[in-house]
């Protein structure tokens, strides 16, 4: 990289005086406590909203589709004597009898009702104020004919059971008088919906809160960068930008490259850069748009040209998203089965995603050196044969290479000690810091050049 391109469109060397970054240290990073925090980050806020919009949305719809309830309701008043207090155990009683099984047994014998003895449990129901002699007998169904079919069957179910009862008792103990009277001639009619309100609040209650509390939870269990100050704590690393992530909302690529670059020319104010490293410690989505965003920024801005080389062998995302996920790569060359010039593959607009669209390079300026298809066979083979495929690509390009997770099953550290540069990505709310501490071990054990951090805010 020999010029950058600064705000009026001039190209301007690619030089800082050296105050202007962090010495990178190579001492190791002295034990810290690790912070714990519960606070949810940008990206889980919005889930945790839009979760509440659309159950709440669900469960109202589910409301207003809902069918009406009908409910038959029959009024009896208790007639027992004088004696409150046999008022009350009479009263007592009854409701209780009314919501027994053997009250449904009887209804269903004597209307000769297809309803199973649980179901016109269920339908039948009471209603009474503390004290009060006089109960509400209450059959609820959506079907109204069922409804009433039930409900005119109480009443004599209830006589008949009160008769048989005392059929067998002498005269003496026997009930005086009717135990209860219906109120009323004719049952009242009714019908009653589920609010449409407290559905859409209880909606907007329970899908809010069940991915709140899993957030939450995550979160203390498996704490996550929240910040800038997060990735301080965690990583004995210079902090050399803060930039949005390719492809999220309200944000261009080109502003994110544009940062980047400026963070690599005060990362080696003093040197050219040739060999650049992405590395990372979480998902590789982020970090292999970044790196083909860079790839085509050098080209366009510096008239270089640039090899792409995918070196995640574990996932080779970088190689998925340029849709060369089945060609023969770098996998094959570290094996000596390919050349590394052979290999490579245009990098062309057709093959970039959309998220790049406006920064595309001219044609031929980018070439891509995919991860191949026998990574599983070589992936050993990085850790000493990486350098080869560099010494062939060196002098010709500017090489951007998207690498592995560290620490993983990739051997990373011929790639690190051969890189000009490194740069560790890291996504706010989506890198854990348990990750990023042992990436960050990892890259000051094995990093030859220059390192920093770029963070990706969502």
């Amino acid at each position: 990289m020999g010029a950058n391109v600064d705000n009026r469109g001039r190209q301007t060397p690619m030089r800082t005086t050296g105050a202007e970054v962090a010495p990178y240290s190579d001492s190791q990073m002295p034990a810290m406590e690790m912070r714990r925090s519960a606070r949810l980050t940008r990206s889980q806020v919005v889930i945790v909203v839009v979760s509440m919009l659309v159950v709440a949305a669900i469960a109202g719809v589910a409301a207003a589709v809902n069918p009406p309830v009908y409910n038959t309701t029959r009024s009896v008043l208790v007639l027992s004597g004088a004696n409150p207090n046999d008022n009350e155990v009479l009263t007592r009683a009854l409701e209780s009898l009314v919501n027994s099984d053997g009250l449904a047994a009887e209804i269903q014998r004597r209307g000769e009702l297809p309803q199973s003895i649980d179901q016109i449990g269920a339908i039948v129901s009471t209603s009474r104020s503390p004290e009060s002699a006089y109960m509400d007998i209450i059959a609820t169904h959506p079907d109204r004919e069922v409804s009433e079919a039930v409900s005119a069957q109480v009443i004599p179910a209830l006589s008949s059971v009160f008769e048989s009862a005392q059929r067998d008792l002498p005269v003496e103990q026997r009930l005086t008088g009717p135990v209860f009277q219906e109120v009323f001639q004719r049952p009242l009619q009714s019908t009653s919906t589920f609010p449409i309100w407290f559905a859409v609040l209880f909606g907007a209650l329970l899908g809010g809160l069940v991915p709140f509390l899993i957030f939450v939870v995550r979160n203390l269990r498996r704490p996550v960068v929240e910040s800038v100050e997060d990735v301080t704590d965690a990583l004995d690393l210079p902090i050399l930008a803060k930039v949005p992530a390719i492809g999220a909302r309200n944000s261009s690529p080109q502003d994110a490259v544009a940062g980047v670059v400026t963070a690599v020319e005060r990362l080696a104010p003093n040197e050219p850069i040739h060999r650049l490293v992405l590395v990372g410690a979480g998902d590789g989505t982020d970090r292999a748009n970044l790196t083909l965003a860079l790839a085509c920024t050098v080209a366009r801005s510096f008239g270089q040209p640039v090899a792409v080389v995918d070196a995640d062998l574990e996932e080779a995302t970088l190689s998925h998203i340029a849709q060369a996920g089945d060609v023969a790569g770098l996998a094959e060359c570290l094996a000596g089965q390919l050349d590394p010039e052979t290999a490579m593959m245009p990098l062309g607009a057709d093959r970039l995603p959309g998220s790049l669209r406006g920064i595309e390079a001219p044609e031929g300026m980018v070439r891509l050196l995919p991860a191949g298809v026998d990574t599983s066979r070589n992936i050993l083979r990085m850790r000493t044969n990486f350098h080869r495929v560099l010494d062939a690509l060196a002098g010709r390009y500017v090489v951007v290479v998207n690498g592995p997770r560290l620490p993983g099953p990739v051997p990373a550290s011929q790639l690190l000690s051969l890189a000009d540069a490194t740069l560790m990505v890291v996504a706010e709310g989506a890198t854990s810091l348990d990750d990023a501490r042992s990436a960050g071990d990892t890259l000051r054990s094995f990093g030859g050049g220059s390192a920093g951090v770029i963070v990706l805010r969502r």
